[in-house]
């Protein structure tokens, strides 16, 4: 199977499903495969068709291993190694950064890397099977694309540091109960609960949608009262869009009716 073989994508109205595939090997992520799933991101970006991306894993037993193991021990030096790393923190980094919403889909485990490509996406919804997991402690290292992160940002602290530091998995239920996923579904319909989701997103207009995630992500590097300053501004940017002005419209006509 080529570098290019291991992301596919299709086209499910305005949604664009980005699959893992890799499924010999449970959807681990190579550096290949790493690079060819920036370049997906990247024309989803590029493509005014997108309108909301999904990431998910080929086959219903893991989204993602993470890491591919057998790569990283062939790793020559320090210095390679971290370089390997930055691809993938410059990867997740540009999903984290596109303008149009990204919701991974989990299907099966996603452990060690495959958890953190699942926190650098917008949304995080699972089957209820789903297993996620920074287990690199279990091997005696430590996430390297943003698992000490982004972790303790999206869970209590004190639930992020005990997974970290034990690398103990994590079912679905303990997901939605520590706020990690929003949705857990029956496993069988969860590809297609996502994409109901996503289809409800991309109805929405796009510049509110853009605008909306500008506006969570610059905030939360920031204080409140910053955060509410760029909450107004890009408020009142939106305002002049025409999809605003024929949804208050809209909204004033059926109040009048």
């Amino acid at each position: 199977m080529s570098a290019t073989d291991t992301i596919t994508t299709r086209m499910d109205d305005s949604v664009r499903i980005i699959t893992i595939n890799r499924p010999r090997v449970r959807n681990a992520i190579d550096t290949a495969t790493m690079r060819a799933l920036g370049v997906a991101v990247d024309a989803a970006e590029a493509d005014a068709a997108v309108r909301v991306v999904i990431i998910t894993g080929a086959g219903d037993i893991a989204f993602s291993a993470g890491g591919d193991m057998a790569e990283m021990r062939q790793s020559p030096s320090l210095i390679a190694c971290d370089l390997d790393m930055r691809i993938w923190q410059d990867v997740l980094g540009r999903i984290e950064r596109l303008t149009k919403p990204v919701i991974a889909a989990v299907n099966g485990y996603a452990y060690g890397g495959g958890t953190e490509l699942a926190m650098a996406c917008h949304i995080r919804v699972c089957g209820d099977g789903a297993q996620f997991g920074q287990t690199e402690i279990r091997h005696d290292h430590l996430p390297g694309a943003g698992g000490t992160q982004r972790l303790p940002r999206l869970i209590p602290l004190s639930a992020a540091y005990e997974l970290l530091l034990t690398g103990d998995s994590l079912d679905a239920a303990g997901a939605l109960r520590l706020g990690l996923v929003s949705q857990v579904w029956p496993k069988a319909d969860m590809l297609a609960n996502a994409i109901a989701l996503a289809r409800r997103i991309a109805q929405r207009s796009p510049i509110a949608v853009r605008y909306t995630l500008e506006a969570v992500a610059a905030g939360l590097n920031g204080s409140l009262e910053t955060g509410l300053r760029i909450e107004r501004a890009m408020a009142a940017l939106v305002m002049e869009s025409g999809a605003a002005q024929a949804g208050l419209d809209n909204f004033v006509e059926k109040a009048r009716a």
